[in-house]
């Protein structure tokens, strides 16, 4: 079911457990987690640990990140804590937020339906009851049907778009209730998630000037809130507003001495739960609102307080789960504001090796071994923060390095030393420094290059994909650098293309989508240092390695992907005859990466084939590679003779030969 693309299938599943449900009077749990999981097929991994983080792995062309969001924002913005009943918030440790109920079961089915069904099946019968439920006197039937208006934000988004000038000021006056015995928090709680599910259509009326002030109102309304006395309302509101500033982006920016003084304000009070909701908020106003955090004053605001918690919390206890999302958000304002950080860089830099030295101690101290992943969380966030210091300061973190008299001269042997931790997170976030560190301050790397090539190759192993990914990756940046000068290169080329074969020949019983993406590129890369690392087994990943280019997206590892593919195919010819089953099938899987340069980047496979493709121009910005793969293609058409080109030609559709001719002169 999960992996049935068909709705209508769907929709006979749903209902046979509708029909379960209307003649048992119970809802089956397994149907609210079954629709939650229609929300959740894009994602390739998600894994929660013991302190509701949740870790999100996307596999793209380039590094891995890793996104830590609170399982009150993730485990939804859709089914946080507010759609539970128990109105206890003293016990702020509980676990009630990932637990199904009833009630989530409902608002999930409600949300899933919407989705499926779209506003022309939900909203007649729906609109009604909302209409009742939120003026209605019961308390908790307003609370419900806020919860109801929220859950069909996404799927009835447009359709509701009429009807939110009124139900946007009931929503933000529930908001704006002041505490008192008889108000539930629980209304304000709901109210602040359904507004944040709304928040597109509230940037929508900003930008059209129909109410140029909204944000400026919600903006005030939020920060207020995070006063609250009540914890649930503080992580409620805290992670609505996070909703609407990813929405807003960097509409935002006039607003954000307000916001960096409340948030900071509430950084005094909050506990427990609140505090990594806060963290998580201003991790996302850095990852949205962008570099505008670090202009100014307004560094001084938020950076010292976060700076001073963090060696507070270290200092008592090194492993402290509070750290993590602490260390998240600092990792995204280190690269945020790069250069505007430096007066805070040295500090930074060397709290985050102190932590992965103290994490280490008191596990190798202790005679413990990191048993679990999350034993090294710690230590990963650390890393994420040296890498953000490395992405922020570019060529100049060579230099914070060598002002570091604690840890300048052993850096690269720490990096090491978490190149082949044991643990895979760890090494996940350490290539993705490797790879950074190639790309921007290489100079860090020399002495240890050797050592640190022979750990990247060692974690080319697809067991952990995440690792694997960022090691390739890391390779790859490390083969720019050395271009026209192959030395680094030459021990582990011959072991780099045996991995590279299985990889990109689907030899490897792990097939996750995006490494052999990365995995060409890198190929690519590798033939550009020298083709000859590349010729001699050519034939035998030729036909993977197109398709892998033919996948990539960044317009630099495509670039040099298909730069490195034409060298490796003039340093050994004769490939293209010994590919495949026959030469045919080699010229097939070239001219389709070709191919792919036209493609546009709206295109979807399940809207067609290339016979119904109205292609697009090769970019503007590749006039080279568009020159060199016409010679090419007009080389290969040569070699191979006119019955073996003719023979490929009448299996194309008509508007690819059409291409080939007016483009590349075929």
């Amino acid at each position: 079911f999960n992996n049935n693309n068909n709705n209508n299938n769907k929709k006979r599943y749903i209902q046979v457990y509708v029909n379960l449900w209307n003649n048992n009077g119970q809802l089956p749990e397994q149907l609210g987690q079954d629709v939650l999981q229609l929300e959740n097929d894009s994602l390739h991994s998600m894994d929660m640990d013991e302190t509701g983080l949740v870790f999100v792995l996307g596999y793209s062309s380039g590094k891995i990140q890793t996104w830590k969001y609170s399982a009150n924002r993730l485990v939804w913005t859709r089914f946080d804590h507010t759609y539970d009943d128990d109105d206890d918030d003293d016990d702020i440790d509980d676990d009630e937020g990932n637990s199904w109920t009833l009630r989530k079961c409902c608002a999930a089915s409600l949300d899933s339906l919407a989705g499926l069904y779209g506003p022309d099946g939900i909203l007649p019968p729906l609109l009604p009851a909302l209409q009742e439920g939120l003026s209605n006197s019961d308390p908790w039937v307003q609370e419900a049907s806020i919860l109801a208006l929220g859950a069909i934000g996404e799927g009835c988004a447009d359709a509701m778009e009429s009807h939110m000038p009124q139900l946007h000021p009931y929503l933000m006056n529930q908001l704006k209730t002041p505490e008192s015995l008889e108000a539930l928090p629980q209304i304000k709680c709901i109210a602040a998630w359904t507004i944040g599910r709304y928040a597109d259509w509230a940037v929508k009326q900003v930008h059209s000037g129909a109410q140029g002030h909204l944000l400026a109102e919600m903006t005030e309304v939020f920060l207020t809130r995070l006063g609250d006395q009540n914890r649930k309302v503080q992580v409620a509101c805290c992670s609505a507003f996070g909703v609407l500033i990813e929405a807003a982006g960097e509409l935002m920016t006039i607003y954000l001495e307000h916001i960096f003084k409340a948030l900071i304000e509430a950084l005094s009070r909050y506990q427990g739960r609140s505090l990594l909701i806060l963290f998580d908020l201003l991790g996302i106003t850095a990852d949205y609102v962008g570099v505008s955090i670090g202009e100014g004053n307004l560094p001084s605001l938020f950076i010292p307080p976060l700076l001073q918690l963090w060696d507070n919390v270290a200092k008592a206890n090194p492993t402290d789960k509070t750290l993590v999302p602490l260390l998240e958000s600092l990792a995204s304002i280190t690269l945020v504001c790069g250069a505007n950080y430096q007066p805070y860089a040295l500090q930074t830099f060397e709290n985050a090796m102190g932590m992965i030295e103290a994490v280490t101690l008191h596990f190798t101290g202790s005679g413990e071994r990191f048993e679990q992943d999350e034993d090294a969380d710690v230590i990963v966030c650390a890393a994420d923060v040296i890498d953000g210091l490395v992405e922020g300061f570019g060529p100049n973190f060579s230099a914070l390095v060598r002002s570091s008299k604690r840890y300048g001269a052993v850096f690269t042997n720490v990096l090491q030393g978490l190149c082949g931790h044991e643990i895979p997170g760890v090494r996940m976030s350490a290539f993705a420094i490797l790879g950074d560190l190639a790309r921007h301050s290489p100079e860090v790397l020399e002495a240890a290059l050797p050592q640190l090539l022979k750990e990247a190759l060692t974690n080319m192993e697809p067991t952990h994909p995440s690792v694997y990914n960022n090691a390739v990756w890391s390779i790859g940046e490390i083969c720019v650098k050395c271009q026209g000068n192959p030395g680094p290169l030459q021990q582990i080329a011959p072991d780099l293309v045996q991995c590279i074969i299985a990889m990109l020949m689907g030899q490897s019983e792990f097939a996750v989508s995006g490494l052999p993406e990365n995995t060409a590129a890198t190929t690519g890369r590798l033939a550009l240092v020298d083709p000859n690392f590349v010729a001699a087994d050519l034939p035998r990943f030729l036909l993977g390695w197109c398709d892998g280019l033919a996948k990539i997206t960044d317009a630099d590892e495509r670039r040099d992907g298909f730069m490195g593919l034409i060298q490796a195919l003039y340093a050994n010819p004769g490939a293209i005859q010994a590919a495949g089953s026959s030469p045919a099938d080699a010229i097939s899987s070239l001219l389709f990466a070709v191919v792919s340069w036209h493609v546009p980047e709206d295109y979807k496979q399940s809207s067609g084939g290339f016979e119904s493709m109205m292609f697009q121009p090769f970019p503007q910005t590749e006039h080279e590679l568009e020159a060199a793969l016409g010679k090419l293609l007009s080389d290969i058409k040569t070699s191979v003779g006119a019955t073996v080109w003719h023979s490929v030609e009448k299996n194309m559709p008509v508007n690819v030969r059409r291409l080939l001719r007016e483009v590349y002169r075929l």
